[in-house]
């Protein structure tokens, strides 16, 4: 989950009717090492000699089967107090990629 949905479903909790007494999920997919090394390795070629290739095809461990979840009524939720049509997570790639991107800007990698 990206803090800036995290913010902003904390926002909305306050400001929309719709949300009050209700327990809102937020999940926005699978996340694992993998995942994020891939992503990495991908967007950043400088960056690809300080992280391990790993296993690019194998994202979870073996025996690893997640059940998945059903978002559609915290999105419904969420989505009554925006203005826009739904509500919708910033994916994995883009969080990954700008938290990356904001590290190299402060020089911290």
């Amino acid at each position: 989950m990206d803090v800036r949905d995290v913010a902003r479903s904390h926002v909305d909790a306050l400001t929309n009717t719709h949300a009050g007494s209700q327990r809102i999920l937020l999940i926005s997919g699978i996340i694992s090492p993998q995942l994020v090394v891939n992503i990495i390795r991908k967007n950043f070629p400088a960056l690809r000699a300080r992280v391990p290739e790993g296993n690019p095809s194998q994202i979870l461990p073996p025996g690893v089967h997640p059940t998945g979840w059903d978002m559609r009524l915290s999105l419904d939720i969420l989505s009554k107090g925006t203005k826009e049509q739904s509500w919708e997570y910033i994916d994995l790639e883009t969080s990954v990629t700008d938290a990356i991107r904001t590290m190299i800007e402060a020089k911290v990698i």
